[in-house]
């Protein structure tokens, strides 16, 4: 064998365990990447319920207590919890929580506590969507048509949007009541 015969063989080598390296690497990247891809957000929520009792301590201040919900009555305020826990191994991007507002009851409005979340209503059984606090058209006297604050009562679906990503093992709570009729 002459020395040119040599040094192209061994170039030839080199080059295909280069090229095995470099597909070894591009493998292991691409495993990687579908590793990324088939890691999965599985976001569970758990709804807790509690009764909300507002009296008066001995100085006369209101004092409101939260307590788990064995017999409730028409009148009564019902605090919804719904606690979003992303229990995947993958972030949860831009996930969302609905709920029904439960029947028999009406939304109290100014009660919805959401943190960063972006709440919406839906006034129709869910089939549409708008933000919150929900709206309706009215007509005037005049034959104008205007947007005014929808009536509690309307509310029939709640959706919080939670912005940004929800890491594997983190969690946000939203908070909403009702009254019960």
């Amino acid at each position: 064998m002459s020395a040119a015969a040599v040094s192209h063989s061994e170039e030839g080598r080199m080059n295909r365990t280069g090229v095995l390296r470099r597909a070894a690497a591009l493998g292991a990247a691409m495993l990687a990447a579908t590793a990324a891809l088939a890691s999965t957000p599985r976001v569970q929520v758990e709804v807790r319920v509690e009764r909300e009792i507002v009296r008066a301590d001995a100085s006369g201040r209101k004092v409101v207590e939260r307590k788990p919900v064995d017999v409730a009555r028409p009148g009564d305020v019902l605090v919804y919890t719904l606690q979003a826990r992303n229990v995947g191994d993958g972030p949860a991007v831009d996930a969302r929580l609905e709920d029904p507002i439960p029947q028999g009851t009406v939304l109290v409005i100014d009660s919805l506590e959401h943190g960063a979340a972006v709440p919406s209503a839906s006034l129709d059984g869910g089939a549409t969507w708008q933000s919150f606090p929900a709206t309706v058209e009215t007509h005037g006297e005049d034959g104008r048509v205007e947007r005014v604050p929808a009536p509690p009562e309307s509310y029939t679906h709640l959706r919080w949007t939670l912005p940004g990503a929800l890491g594997p093992g983190e969690g946000k709570d939203v908070r909403f009541k009702v009254r019960i009729r």
